[in-house]
């Protein structure tokens, strides 16, 4: 009788156990599929009387790329994209094809356009955001554990994540949570959440969950998001406020 009670206790201890880190997830082995999403923002700041160009033009970079990085991400989320992990058989990533512009990360900053509404007085610049997704392993990674000794998270959780490659971009750097799931196709995954790298380090990296349509565990692999931003033609009665010089 001893015995059987032993068994029953460990099955409930497992049972009730958080979540380990999985670590046998199966990679494919065929050339990664790139996957692709393009959005456009127009942001408006209101401009100090003793602001110079270049801090304006920092506003409304910082301001455009927030929001143009998180309406990317949200698309993906949003169709909940299905994609299939692979190890890479390609120096470059598979990021070649019709689509090479869009994919290409850019090594510097849009320039900067400003226009002003006389009107209301606000300056407003637009920008096109275009996102390439590679579930590549190099440009992947895990989520180790979640802060405050969280079993499962969601939005606005934070997280302590590792990279399996080098980071694509500067902080913060936007990624996208996947699972598996017992109804995909062998070899699948699931687009489930979304999240911002906020901070590098040699051995565990934190991340900040923006949102999620499902529980996030610990052992949930994530994508890096290569975006490149290009400002576009302003439309209406503005007045353009001049170019940013060229260095």
């Amino acid at each position: 009788m001893k015995p059987i009670i032993v068994m029953v206790l460990g099955v409930l201890l497992c049972a009730c156990a958080p979540r380990g880190v999985d670590h046998g997830w199966k990679f494919a082995e065929e050339v990664p599929v790139p996957l692709y999403q393009e959005t456009e923002v127009t942001v408006a700041v209101v401009p100090d009387p003793v602001m110079e160009y270049a801090g304006m033009c920092e506003q409304l970079r910082t301001a455009s790329r927030e929001q143009g990085v998180e309406d990317l991400l949200h698309k993906y989320v949003t169709q909940a994209t299905l994609l299939r992990p692979s190890e890479g058989n390609r120096s470059d990533g598979g990021l070649k094809g019709d689509h090479e512009t869009e994919a290409v990360v850019s090594s510097r900053e849009p320039r900067c356009d400003p226009w002003l509404d006389s009107v209301t007085g606000m300056v407003l610049q637009r920008t096109g955001f275009f996102s390439t997704l590679v579930p590549e392993r190099r440009l992947g990674g895990v989520i180790d554990a979640l802060q405050e000794d969280q079993t499962m998270g969601g939005m606005l959780s934070r997280a302590y994540v590792s990279l399996w490659g080098p980071a694509q971009g500067q902080e913060p750097i936007p990624v996208l949570i996947v699972q598996r799931s017992s109804g995909l196709e062998q070899g699948m995954a699931q687009v489930i959440g979304a999240g911002l790298i906020t901070q590098i380090t040699d051995t565990t990296s934190q991340m900040r969950i923006l949102e999620s349509t499902r529980e996030i565990f610990p052992g949930d692999l994530f994508f890096q998001l290569q975006v490149r931003a290009e400002v576009l033609p302003m439309e209406g009665d503005l007045l353009p406020l001049g170019l940013e010089t060229e260095e």
